[in-house]
């Protein structure tokens, strides 16, 4: 009867419900790959880690000492001395700062430790996408199984209504099992409604994550789920979980990263700023007109013909090559770098400290989401025991029905005792797949403990 019933609802979907609509098949061991190929957060992080390689591409330009060229032409008129001043001047300037170049050496370490931090989240990101798509692809198909029972209890409750009162117009049934009987079909109905609600509002979710207008999803196969031995499972992944669990493994990065950026404070409050600059300029220079006031005038000489002329151009070409060198020593701004050095102090203890408590966290959360599991299993295993004899009783109950030892009411009670113990198998079975989706979330794969 129930398979009956859920293959009228199938086609009452596929015909009723999304005529105009492709249905795209999903399989729920292709999620790793649909995730990879759909996840609008993951092409996010692909795209922040894209920018950050850049930067990691042109590290090795920061050792490159500072280069300035400078280029700057002139004009200007002497009324007073009666001649015209032009030219240009160029410069070459070429510094070191060997502060800098030691800081650069750390910020290029910083910068390679946030690529790495930036790969790590990613990977993180990756599982915990998994996990929500997976997750909620068991949560639907619950939801739709559950919609299935509802519905089917609906149509029995009808139809037991239905009959009771036909009895109570015949006088053999009496006024209050009628309404009993009456509340019991709208208690299903209701069911059936909020249920199929609820399998809208879940397949909803699968599909606006994935852009896809309709789907179908597969079943989950089903088999039989071990329990974990709780001691030798902690044991395994307890000491492993600063190389699985990428929530620790992101605060040790942190670490390291403020340890870095320690080293740079260090750098700025202890060590000199040593530089030296070379440089090259040269300036060259014109004259023209009249030098003098027009009353008592001289022509300028013009050093190009050796000879004094009223419009003569004159100039040299004047090169200036050297450097220098010394040490800078700040003052008042050390004591701002101490307060910064000694800050970063503070923050690594800081870090180092929630690092240790997320692992400790997690550990004790492994062992708890352990114990659930195989509480889980026990449940499960009842749940399917429950089920095989309920169907067992259903069978005696329909032929009992049959030779006429029993009512319809009675065949009726036992119909749907039997769809509310399968409707705790199913809502057992999907929990434990839940919950062994984040027993491998937490242990950095998310799929892991679904073959197991």
């Amino acid at each position: 009867m129930i398979r009956f019933y859920l293959y009228i609802f199938t086609v009452f979907i596929s015909i009723f419900l999304v005529p105009n609509l492709r249905s795209d098949s999903v399989d729920f061991y292709d999620l790793p790959k649909l995730v990879g190929e759909k996840s609008y957060e993951l092409k996010l992080k692909e795209m922040e880690i894209e920018r950050k390689k850049v930067d990691i591409d042109s590290k090795n330009l920061r050792y490159l000492p500072s280069v300035n060229l400078e280029h700057s032409p002139f004009f200007e008129s002497l009324r007073g001395d009666g001649y015209n001043r032009k030219g240009w001047s160029t410069s070459l300037n070429l510094n070191w700062n060997f502060q800098d170049q030691g800081n650069t050496v750390l910020t290029n370490l910083i910068l390679e430790l946030e690529y790495e931090r930036l790969l790590l989240e990613y990977r993180a990101l990756y599982q915990k996408e998994l996990f929500d798509q997976a997750f909620q692809y068991a949560e639907t198909l619950k939801l739709l199984a559950f919609y299935d029972y509802d519905f089917s209890n609906e149509s029995d409750a009808d139809k037991q209504f239905q009959t009771v009162q036909k009895l109570y117009k015949q006088g053999i049934e009496s006024y209050l099992v009628t309404q009993n009987s009456k509340v019991d079909y709208f208690f299903y109905k209701y069911n059936a409604i909020k249920s199929r609600l609820d399998q809208q509002k879940s397949q909803s979710i699968f599909r606006r994550k994935f852009l896809l207008k309709d789907v179908s999803l597969k079943e989950i196969p089903e088999r039989d789920y071990k329990i974990l031995p709780l001691e030798s499972t902690l044991s395994e992944y307890e000491k492993n979980l600063t190389d699985l669990n990428f929530d620790i493994i992101l605060t040790i990065n942190q670490v390291k990263i403020l340890e870095v950026q320690k080293l740079v404070r260090f750098n700025e409050l202890w060590v000199p700023d040593f530089f030296v600059n070379v440089y090259n300029q040269s300036n060259r220079e014109s004259f023209s007109g009249l030098s003098g006031t027009w009353a008592n005038s001289m022509e300028v000489y013009d050093y190009s013909r050796n000879d004094f002329s009223r419009y003569a151009r004159s100039s040299d070409t004047d090169f200036n090559v050297g450097g220098n060198f010394g040490f800078r020593f700040p003052l008042f701004n050390r004591w701002l770098s101490k307060n910064e050095f000694d800050k970063s102090k503070i923050e690594i203890k800081l870090a180092k400290s929630q690092s240790q408590f997320l692992r400790e966290n997690t550990g004790l959360y492994l062992f708890e989401l352990v114990q659930q599991h195989n509480n889980l299993v026990e449940l499960y295993d009842i749940s399917r025991e429950s089920k095989r004899i309920a169907e067992e009783n259903y069978q005696i109950m329909e032929k009992a029905y049959k030779t006429g030892s029993a009512s319809i009411i009675e065949l009726q009670t036992v119909d749907r005792r039997l769809r509310d113990v399968m409707r705790n198998e199913i809502q057992n079975r999907y929990d434990l797949i839940q919950l062994r989706l984040q027993i491998g979330l937490l242990l950095g794969d998310t799929m892991k403990f679904l073959n197991n």
